[in-house]
């Protein structure tokens, strides 16, 4: 791959909203790791408090990126109505409302931080908005599993059906393999990435004994998957 080439991929995952804000997220997962790192090591005050200031203006300029988040994640429930899997719709509907609260929530976290409007019981509603994160993030969890056991289940069928061939090569069968392959690699990904995420929600809620630091940590991994996700989807 060329320089130009290098430059032109950036520029295209730069070009996307998600692409930034996710760029963003993983800046100020690392900021809240650092401002905890320089504490223990016995930083200055002021040291510490310019990364501490560094994580609240990335965290609230994240949030003028996901102002209308809400009715794309109440879209998507609405269309999740239609899936004929049980499990499916009601985890995906979970996931998706529960997100759609979040951000709300988030709408005012937001004109709090920036003194334009602060609604009485913010910290009420920043706690509710925690507690949907947590929510959408296990309905999620939920979801992939369930979705792995069926892709595996699959999979396992595809191989006896395969073994009875007596080895002959099916072109089929072969696109039905590497289909699979894929939605598992896929579906566990996603598992791992909510799997880690919730370490967030759960540890700013103190249901999970857990240092900024480690909540650095998990933003920063969680971050960095979602960036290759989106580098991948841009950059085929």
């Amino acid at each position: 791959m060329t320089l130009d080439s290098q430059v032109d991929a950036v520029n295209r995952f730069l070009g996307t909203t998600v692409g930034r804000e996710k760029l963003c997220r993983l800046v100020q997962y690392f900021a809240r790791f650092y401002a905890f790192y320089l504490y223990r090591q016995g930083a200055t005050k002021e040291t510490i408090q310019r990364w501490a200031d560094l994580k609240q203006h990335i965290g609230n300029g994240r949030k003028f990126f996901r102002l209308l988040k809400p009715i794309e994640f109440v879209q998507t429930s609405v269309h999740t109505l239609t899936v004929k899997d049980e499990v499916m719709r009601l985890t995906t509907i979970i996931k998706h409302l529960g997100n759609a609260l979040y951000y709300s929530s988030e709408v005012f976290v937001l004109t709090t931080a920036i003194g334009f409007y602060r609604p009485a019981g913010i910290d009420r509603i920043t706690n509710f908005g925690q507690r949907c994160w947590f929510i959408s993030l296990f309905a999620s969890i939920l979801s992939s599993l369930y979705k792995y056991r069926q892709l595996n289940t699959k999979a396992i069928q595809l191989a006896k059906v395969k073994r009875l061939q007596d080895g002959d090569k099916d072109s089929e069968i072969t696109a039905q393999e590497k289909a699979l392959s894929k939605q598992l690699r896929a579906t566990s990904y996603q598992l791992l990435q909510d799997v880690v995420d919730i370490v967030i929600p759960s540890g700013n809620l103190g249901w999970l004994p857990v240092d900024e630091g480690v909540i650095g940590i998990a933003g920063m991994i969680t971050a960095w998957m979602a960036m290759k996700t989106q580098w991948e989807k841009v950059n085929p």
